[in-house]
């Protein structure tokens, strides 16, 4: 995982890498990259395709489902419970389990490189967040400044950067009474209906375009299942995403049928899901 502050040392003797280089060797040392390197390779897949399938694969196995096994940049936290009263000490709070992806390999190492390592925290601040909520559970900034390796005054001041910029920032502090319609992935979501391409949305939520892109897709697929009467627990199963996050896209989309303009680009993208299938989800 990048460093939070300086450069990664070099081997004595060494020139001193850039952060170019720093991030092409970063980025090959992911799951991602090796099974991206075993479609290339093994089975003659061209890039677009080996990538196509990288994405499928990250979607339909990996999800946002805590699973039993971590995935390399994973940890596990025990946090207090999102509807745990706040009057209570701390440490007398009724807690849950929850999974949280610290580090995610080449899609962290891309905002690393093309956004710097504060944009990076800060994506990584948001997504830990919004993790944690599809869990049952909420954050605190300590908790957020011990799993990323920082001080609690660096997480207070990444937390307001992110508020001046118009995001809710939903730690232990910040969410009660606040609609989870405000997540970092239902923001993007609305952002892209809205018509905004991923790069510009990428810049904005310190995201990948590649994780934009992931987002879309599942979003896709979520409405499409409701569309054809699944249940929201089935939804959940099939897409190996949370009841809760699955909730939320679901409001995305009733929100969505009321603007004209967002209700055509989402019709147009399930136009075109459904009528290629093989095509990769969620394009502009």
């Amino acid at each position: 995982m990048p460093p939070q502050g300086g450069t990664i040392s070099s081997e004595q003797g060494a020139e001193p890498m850039s952060e170019a280089n720093q991030f092409t060797r970063l980025a090959t040392k992911t799951p991602e990259a090796a099974f991206y390197q075993v479609l290339a390779q093994e089975f003659n897949f061209s890039p677009r395709l080996a990538q196509d399938v990288l994405n499928s694969a990250q979607e339909m196995l990996l999800g946002s489902q805590p699973g039993t096994v971590l995935r390399p940049g994973q940890v596990r936290r025990v946090v207090a419970k999102v509807k745990a009263p706040f009057g209570p000490p701390l440490v007398a709070t009724a807690k849950v389990e929850v999974t949280l992806t610290v580090d995610a390999g080449a899609e962290d190492a891309e905002v690393w490189h093309t956004q710097g390592r504060e944009a990076l925290r800060q994506g990584r601040v948001l997504r830990l967040l919004d993790e944690a909520l599809e869990q049952g559970g909420v954050l605190t900034q300590e908790d957020l400044a011990q799993v990323l390796g920082v001080d609690v005054r660096t997480v207070r001041r990444d937390v307001q950067t992110l508020k001046h910029a118009g995001h809710a920032v939903l730690t232990r502090g910040q969410v009660k009474g606040v609609g989870r319609g405000q997540t970092h992935k239902v923001k993007i979501l609305e952002l892209w209906l809205a018509r905004q391409g991923y790069e510009a949305i990428a810049r904005r939520m310190h995201h990948s375009p590649q994780a934009i892109k992931r987002y879309v897709s599942t979003f896709l697929r979520v409405v499409s299942l409701h569309e054809a009467g699944k249940a929201v627990a089935e939804i959940a199963f099939l897409t190996s995403s949370s009841v809760k996050l699955v909730e939320d896209y679901l409001a995305v989309y009733q929100h969505a049928g009321q603007d004209p303009t967002r209700q055509a680009k989402l019709e147009e993208e399930l136009a075109r899901v459904q009528a290629n299938p093989g095509e990769k989800r969620g394009r502009t």
